[in-house]
């Protein structure tokens, strides 16, 4: 149910990657546009789809040998890879010219290493600036949940949160207090991680992602480790949030029930991009749900925004009627004649 706006546009992207000699294609021609506020669910195909340097690229924790990424229509920052330079060497001869030859190697490598130095140092630099970029662009847009938790043991539920803020270059308590509180967890912000649940301490993750304003939200198989009731009480809390809070989420999963939620299912196979099915939200009646769930919620929000003043304002009452009638009743027992003896 995105809102039209373009978030995110892949065009050809690719990403190669040489191992012992040989090129390995993880993304081969992914092409990809996705709106603000879709919920999207990305199902794997066997080992070496593709999915975890999708995320990457996504997150701009890796950059694309190939192919343009955009987001909300700039560019996103890229680095390129490491310069990785085999040192210099010649054919093994036979055993008893090897020391002279091994001098000759070392000189020849020495020279190379002089006359190269120059452009290795400016691309280095230019690499460092481009990974600065990306991790500015990661912390203003990008919200990840892991399959982990991830949590720091000695910070207590909001102080975990209220950290990726401090991260991302703001400290917000009160939202940070809002978003447990919309994740199911209010009244438990003191607690320390080992005190909660796992599904309790993934929904602290999903809190922690989103309190910093994400645009954009990852999940890498988010409820791998947890039971199938616990995953879709734990998936509603966050694709409910992600709606309401207009986030884009990206969800990769083996689940297939997840799918009810999406609004968008992809498949990834062999670093390609097999389908892009509409989810179960994506549909007509998913669609009506979602409204009508919004407006119950909107309205229970209204009449607990109503209940709480005026349950004080009765309470205030009672207790203001009971403070006058004691006044009354000790002005009334001042009055009455006593009693000689």
């Amino acid at each position: 149910m995105g809102t039209g706006t373009v978030l995110v546009h892949l065009e050809g992207i690719r990403r190669v990657y040489v191992s012992a000699g040989e090129t390995v294609a993880a993304l081969d021609g992914i092409d990809l546009t996705l709106n603000e506020g879709e919920v999207v669910v990305m199902l794997l195909g066997p080992s070496g789809s593709g999915k975890t340097t999708l995320l990457n690229v996504l997150s701009a924790m890796d950059s694309p040998t190939e192919g343009t990424y955009r987001f909300r229509g700039d560019i996103v920052p890229s680095a390129p890879d490491a310069l990785d330079v085999e040192p210099f060497a010649l054919p093994r001869p036979h055993p008893l010219l090897s020391p002279p030859l091994w001098l000759v190697e070392r000189v020849v490598g020495l020279v190379l290493g002089v006359v190269r130095w120059p452009g290795r140092t400016l691309a280095e630099r230019r690499r460092a600036k481009a990974l600065e970029a990306q991790a500015a662009f990661r912390r203003a847009n990008i919200g990840y949940v892991f399959q982990q938790y991830n949590l720091l043991g000695d910070l207590t539920v909001l102080e975990n949160v209220m950290l990726a803020q401090e991260i991302s270059g703001g400290r917000d308590r009160a939202r940070a207090k809002h978003m447990l509180a919309k994740v199911g967890l209010e009244g438990l912000e003191q607690r320390f991680p080992a005190e909660l649940s796992g599904g309790q301490q993934q929904r602290v993750a999903i809190a922690r992602s989103l309190a910093k304003h994400a645009r954009l939200l990852l999940g890498d198989e988010p409820t791998g480790n947890l039971d199938s009731e616990t995953t879709q009480q734990v998936m509603k809390a966050l694709l409910d949030i992600c709606r309401k809070e207009g986030v884009t989420a990206v969800i990769v999963t083996h689940d297939e029930a997840l799918t009810a939620h999406a609004t968008r299912v992809l498949r990834l196979d062999s670093g390609r991009l097999h389908s892009d099915e509409r989810g179960g939200a994506g549909t007509l009646v998913g669609k009506g749900k979602h409204v009508v769930k919004d407006v119950l919620d909107t309205a229970e929000d209204v009449v607990e925004s109503v209940r709480r003043p005026v349950e004080a304002a009765i309470s205030g009452g009672v207790n203001t009627a009971k403070a006058l009638g004691a006044v009354a009743k000790d002005i009334a027992e001042a009055a009455r004649p006593k009693r000689k003896e």
